[in-house]
């Protein structure tokens, strides 16, 4: 009797990690479609040295048709074309808040992706910051 309590507990525990697991997994809050289309992110050309505003949406749409396009054994984040000069040479940046200087992410080895190389301000870090002051 007492085994037969244990296993119907187990079972009712095992299928409940499975209609959760399930549930979670099916709602699609992550990926691409949950990006807003009114949201911007910086991106410059390595090329002609030109940086302007796009949609983070269409950003990753093309940074994703472009990793299909040219399947790689090791994940590398494939530059997309310049509106300005059509080369393929543009990456995701960052517009620092402070200085307005517009850098490409990770300017600053080891560091937030968000460092500017310039003034060395962070807005990840600032954030951070702020956050732990008011704990």
């Amino acid at each position: 009797m007492k085994n037969t309590i244990y296993a119907v507990v187990i079972a009712i525990c095992i299928l409940g990690a499975i209609v959760v697991f399930v549930s979670r997994r099916g709602k699609g809050g992550a990926g691409i479609n949950s990006i807003a289309d009114s949201q911007m992110i910086w991106v410059k050309c390595a090329k002609c040295n030109q940086s302007y505003e796009m949609g983070e949406k269409q950003y990753y749409r093309e940074l994703e048709e472009k990793a299909k396009a040219n399947p790689s054994p090791i994940p590398v984040a494939m530059p997309l074309k310049c509106q300005k000069c059509g080369q393929d040479a543009v990456r995701k940046a960052f517009k620092c808040e402070k200085c307005g200087e517009v850098f490409f992410a990770n300017s600053v080895p080891a560091d937030f992706e968000d460092r500017c190389p310039k003034c060395k301000h962070s807005a990840t870090e600032a954030k951070r910051k702020a956050r732990l002051g008011q704990q």
